[in-house]
């Protein structure tokens, strides 16, 4: 995925298949507003919209793609947003502004673009959680995966299984919420007997390797050809877990 603002995994829904290295390539796509980037007022979203816009206008020069690229990402966030908080008026409107884009001129296209998407960044302001919430499920549908529970997702590859985190900065409660989807995901394991390994790929395995390794995985560092690949732009150390089935098993069913 060397390409920042590749369309294949974006413009449309992704059904699970494919090798565990294209698993993981789903897991880094782009979002106007990345969670890992953390902001903290209206002004920094923003600020950093505008960046996104900026990055979006250097991969296409054409203001159709530059409109169709948005309406795809916005529409799984419409379609998981709560709609007490962008009604569906406020999305229609949102979408008209957006279609305006396509014939304004490219020297206006980022200020007529963050005009339309303003009332995003207040969503994310004023209700961080129900908008990240989204942007976890729409991750999940955009990537094919599977949803666990709020915190954890898996995608399958003829026998590999691989373990995803949406985004879950505003969540409460995390170490129930992932040793409990854990749990879930040995029982799924046990009643698939196609599955044989159950890997992890990301920065959070580095970040909390020891806990990995404590759950029965082995951790190894990611190559930076494959980094490349499947996390271009990730400045943060990535590194990838692996355990078989029957350790699996014998670790997560008995808890």
């Amino acid at each position: 995925m060397g390409n920042k603002f590749e369309r294949d995994p974006l413009m449309e829904k992704n059904e699970t298949g494919g090798n565990e290295e294209e698993l993981e390539g789903r897991e880094k796509k782009i979002d106007l507003e990345k969670s890992s980037e953390k902001v903290e007022g209206r002004d920094d979203l923003i600020e950093l919209a505008e960046k996104r816009i900026d990055e979006l206008c250097e991969q296409y020069d054409d203001t159709e793609e530059r409109v169709d690229f948005l309406m795809a990402k916005m529409e799984f966030l419409f379609k998981h947003i709560d709609k007490e908080i962008l009604p569906k008026e406020k999305i229609e409107e949102i979408k008209n502004k957006l279609d305006l884009c396509r014939s304004t001129s490219k020297e206006n296209f980022k200020e007529n673009a963050m005009e339309a998407l303003i009332p995003i960044t207040d969503v994310k302001k004023n209700n961080p959680d129900k908008f990240e919430e989204a942007q976890a499920r729409a991750f999940n549908e955009t990537s094919g995966f599977t949803e666990i529970n709020r915190l954890l997702s898996y995608g399958k590859s003829g026998s590999v299984i691989h373990v995803h985190a949406p985004p879950g900065e505003t969540v409460k409660n995390k170490t129930a919420l992932y040793l409990g989807g854990i749990r879930e995901l040995a029982r799924i394991v046990q009643n698939d007997p196609d599955i044989k390994e159950i890997t992890a790929t990301s920065f959070l395995v580095a970040k909390h390797q020891r806990l990995f390794e404590k759950a029965g995985f082995n951790v190894e560092n990611v190559s930076e050809e494959r980094k490349e690949k499947h996390f271009s732009g990730e400045e943060r150390d990535v590194k990838h877990a692996s355990i078989g089935r029957e350790d699996f098993l014998e670790k997560w069913l008995k808890q």
